[in-house]
């Protein structure tokens, strides 16, 4: 689909430093979305085997405490850089709020109107009335959040759905209107991605759980209590990062007849590979010059074609195609004000690291959680005597966030140079007025409140961490006031 422009052109420098700014503050602010929903998962599944768990289950309710507390300084973080992120969308890009604010206001106003709203009333709701209303009512209010919050990523998730593929839409004039709500959550790469997000969500949370309770265990804080949280943070990510690596598979083959610069970009195939009687090959390793379009690769053969089509056989363009056939599409519709100047390639080296990095990644979280459950359900030896492996999972909690980034990347940056996929670019996106200045002085402000942000977050969750855990008051023994040092304590009045 096609859409005819006539914007003048932005200069280059002013698109590029507002990619940049868009990304960092894109990135910073989805940090914190798999940290907010892994965690309050978890603390989920301690809520209710608090409330409906037999025997001593006093431990799973100081890990409700616990956990909570990272989790509403995440949130409340996640808030901030959302807030963050959206301002651009007036200071940076105006001309693509004008031509599919009609789209993406949509889901936006569902997501922070109803969504977030109600989110934010139940964490209140929840965080006020513990102690004060029965255990189970109170574990089905942390079920309500969680449901709420997978509710807000449904609705985002379908705008970047749309701006992969756009789908369900017509035009009116000089904007684009949504033909039905409902064919947002149609669009073929709805499903796909929404799937991979979910999954990568719970590997964050459930690597970042056992690494927080390692973290405790190797300083001997609560060891009783966080033998059970690190074991359920690793059952939590195991099925995810089992699943991961088949369910990205059918994302990348969705997104080859969609996007095939994308997919050959990740490749690092720049010319035509494989044919009926043999497949293209899947690059392990390449050494690419993105200047020369050149590639030199420790190539898997026929696994190319396998991961397009899921056929081991079969022709797959490359770059040079591709890009031949962007310009006979393009140059006259949405690129036109480029006058046949416009650059197809995206960066190749940035988007098949990105991807490779990805791949190696899953597999290692596979045998790592595969491992590390292994070891520490050891009967010789107790998990505080695998110090090595907790001192693993401490570092590798970290690792997944990593991932997520190289996922925004391959999934943003492929996308290059559009921002709604053969429909709008980059460069005709960005609002026409603004000045190098000007977004130079967004971005270094903007990078600013998110360098403070992140570090208060950091501190904050240190601290809450070097506490341990509250007793089922979310009382510390060091806060309790002795009735001796203030008369006018509420304990000074208890005289049963």
């Amino acid at each position: 689909m096609s859409l005819l422009l006539g914007a003048a052109v932005t200069p280059f420098a002013v698109t590029t430093m507002s990619r940049f700014q868009f990304a960092l503050t894109a990135i910073v602010h989805f940090l914190f979305v798999p940290t907010s929903i892994g965690i309050l998962t978890a603390t989920l599944i301690f809520e209710f085997l608090y409330a409906y768990g037999h025997g001593d289950t006093e431990k799973y309710g100081r890990l409700t405490l616990f956990f909570s507390k990272i989790y509403f300084l995440s949130f409340a973080t996640g808030v901030v850089t959302g807030i963050i992120m959206e301002m651009q969308f007036g200071l940076n890009w105006s001309a693509f709020s004008r031509l599919m604010g009609d789209i993406a206001g949509v889901p936006l106003v569902i997501e922070s109107m109803m969504a977030f709203f109600i989110e934010s009333t139940l964490i209140g709701m929840w965080r006020f009335t513990w102690g004060k209303l029965n255990k189970k009512v109170h574990a089905w209010f942390g079920a309500a959040i969680l449901f709420a919050s997978l509710f807000s990523i449904v609705w985002i998730i379908s705008i970047n759905a749309f701006m992969q593929l756009p789908y369900g839409f017509h035009m009116e004039g000089n904007r684009a209107r949504l033909n039905s709500l409902i064919s947002l959550l149609q669009n073929p790469q709805y499903l796909p991605e929404a799937l991979h997000v979910f999954l990568a969500t719970m590997i964050v949370g459930g690597f970042l759980i056992a690494g927080i309770s390692a973290w405790q265990i190797l300083h001997k804080r609560d060891v009783k209590a966080f033998k059970v949280a690190i074991q359920i943070g690793l059952l939590i990510a195991l099925p995810a990062v089992f699943i991961q690596p088949l369910q990205g598979d059918d994302q990348g083959a969705a997104s080859a007849p969609v996007q095939p610069m994308k997919f050959a970009a990740i490749e690092a195939r720049y010319d035509l590979a494989g044919n009926a009687q043999q497949g293209a090959p899947w690059a392990a390793a390449a050494w690419i010059s993105d200047s020369n379009h050149t590639a030199k690769a420790l190539d898997i053969p026929a696994m190319g074609s396998y991961f397009g089509t899921g056929k081991f056989t079969g022709a797959m363009p490359g770059m040079n195609q591709i890009a031949k056939a962007y310009h006979l599409k393009f140059d006259k519709t949405v690129a036109k004000s480029y006058d046949g100047h416009m650059q197809y390639y995206p960066p190749v080296n940035l988007l098949f690291w990105s991807l490779r990095w990805m791949v190696y990644a899953g597999y290692f979280f596979t045998i790592f959680a595969a491992l590390a459950t292994i070891m520490l359900h050891r009967k010789n030896k107790g998990i505080e005597a695998h110090r090595k492996t907790l001192k693993t999972l401490g570092v590798v909690m970290w690792l997944p966030y990593v991932t997520t980034t190289a996922g925004w990347i391959v999934a943003e940056v492929g996308r290059y140079p559009f921002v709604v996929y053969g429909v709008l670019t980059q460069y005709d996106s960005v609002s026409p007025s603004v000045t190098l200045p000007e977004v130079v002085t967004s971005f270094t402000l903007f990078a600013i409140a998110d360098i403070v942000l992140i570090t208060t977050m950091i501190v904050a969750s240190h601290k809450v961490l070097k506490r341990g855990l509250p007793d089922l008051a979310d009382e510390y023994p060091e806060d309790k006031v002795r009735v001796n040092s203030d008369p006018f304590a509420k304990e000074a009045f208890n005289h049963d």
